[in-house]
């Protein structure tokens, strides 16, 4: 973006964000005041470049205007702040030299966005992995070169205060029930973000969609950007999945069961990922090679053990109920579930779905879990744990040869740990110590 040296910019949150959009923005010229709602004293700030100035005990604008807020502020908080925002992805965006693949979407974003970046780097190209998925993209945009592939994870608490986001190739996953909390409930609201990828494409770009979602099918696009549909069913154009082989445009390509990563979600996130490489120009065979040999995320359906013929798998990532829905649809055999979180006031009824007439027993916890209970009461035995240590040897007690046990919280983490990753690391702690170790 032009314009932005000599102007003063202010950065509220000192998370990882903010400090990358902080040090990026001194580094393009601006003046940037750098603020957090925590005491000064308390912030633990890394990385940050020395020219930023920095204020702890709330946030403050310091006569500047223009503002990137950190995605963690929700919009009410922000309305009638009286100066313009800009998302931190849309100021790096505003200086990257290379294409950006933008990936959005409820669930399986974060695997999409890993397996893009494998199937760009198989076919020749670097690609610069970036975004919600870890890395900010404000700290990855200035080191990228002209041929770089910027491979970059949305979210939509990114996305919503974009005044302008353009990648060459953007991706919707699906979109699902979940942080209405953030949008004040407001599911419009909420699947506005997650489109946010597309009004700014222009001619020539790709517009990736799940053909199966209703909502992402029926996301408008701007005129002569390109709309390729991707899904696990069969169909003519885009990608597709007939006889168990992946197809494009009708045409096969490799069969599913060649991909590592169990259930339909991942062949949707492998279709989505060739469908990217292919919109960059990239050849099919490499793509498809990298494919067959990438092995998952943590905390995404992770085998963590087995032991007596009972396998343990690690969903944690499964944040909401239609996530958790997908991973245990993808395993096969009875269920032992455990499940609960933060209660963020979602529709249950995917998850109940997928453990009805699957699961042999949930074990609840968390604030979510009395209302689950309550929801399975007649349908599926339920029983209570304290606390995650207690549901491991709780399900270690009732599975059977042949069972899986699944973390499969549909619940965000924030209860009692401080991320999705920190509880699923706890969870393989405790199945490792209470199961695995002889």
């Amino acid at each position: 973006m032009t314009g932005l040296a000599g102007r003063r910019v202010a950065v509220w949150g000192a998370g990882v964000s903010g400090v990358a959009a902080a040090s990026l923005l001194v580094e393009l010229g601006a003046e940037a005041i750098l603020s957090d709602a925590r005491p000064l004293d308390a912030l633990q700030i890394e990385g940050l470049d020395a020219r930023v100035a920095v204020h702890g005990g709330g946030n403050v604008l310091a006569g500047a205007d223009l503002l990137v807020p950190s995605p963690g502020i929700p919009p009410r908080a922000l309305r009638g702040v009286g100066v313009p925002l800009m998302s931190e992805i849309e100021l790096a965006a505003s200086v990257a030299r290379g294409p950006i693949v933008a990936i959005s979407g409820t669930d399986g974003k974060s695997t999409t966005t890993e397996m893009i970046g494998a199937v760009v780097r198989a076919a020749g190209r670097r690609a610069e992995v970036c975004g919600n998925i870890g890395v900010p993209f404000s700290a990855r945009v200035l080191a990228a070169a002209p041929d770089d592939v910027l491979v970059v994870e949305t979210s939509a608490f990114q996305l919503w205060s974009c005044g302008r986001f353009r990648p060459q190739v953007a991706v919707i996953t699906n979109v699902a029930g979940d942080h209405l909390d953030y949008f004040d409930e407001d599911a419009a609201a909420y699947a506005r973000a997650k489109a946010r990828v597309l009004p700014d494409q222009q001619p020539g770009d790709a517009a990736i969609l799940r053909a199966e979602d209703p909502v992402v099918s029926g996301f408008e696009t701007a005129a002569g950007v390109r709309r390729v549909l991707f899904g696990p069913s069969p169909r003519a154009a885009g990608l597709g999945l007939a006889d168990g082989v992946i197809t494009l445009d009708g045409a096969a390509l490799l069969p599913a069961a060649a991909l590592p990563l169990p259930g339909a979600h991942n062949i949707a996130n492998a279709q989505a990922a060739l469908a990217a490489g292919l919109a960059l120009g990239l050849d099919a065979a490499p793509m498809v090679a990298a494919l067959q040999r990438f092995r998952g995320l943590p905390h995404r359906l992770q085998l963590v053990g087995e032991r007596a013929d009972v396998r343990w798998y690690d969903d944690s990532k499964a944040t909401n109920p239609h996530a958790s829905a997908v991973g245990l649809a993808a395993l096969p055999g009875p269920l032992v579930v455990i499940t609960g979180g933060y209660d963020k006031g979602l529709d249950l009824q995917p998850f109940l779905d997928a453990v009805i007439g699957r699961a042999r027993h949930v074990i609840v916890m968390g604030p979510t879990g009395a209302r689950t209970a309550a929801a399975l009461a007649g349908a599926v035995p339920t029983t209570a744990a304290a606390d995650l240590p207690a549901a491991v040897a709780l399900a270690a007690a009732l599975a059977s040869p042949g069972d899986q046990v699944v973390l499969s919280p549909a619940a965000s983490s924030f209860d009692a740990w401080t991320s999705y990753a920190a509880r699923g690391d706890a969870f393989q702690a405790c199945v490792r110590q209470q199961i695995l170790t002889p």
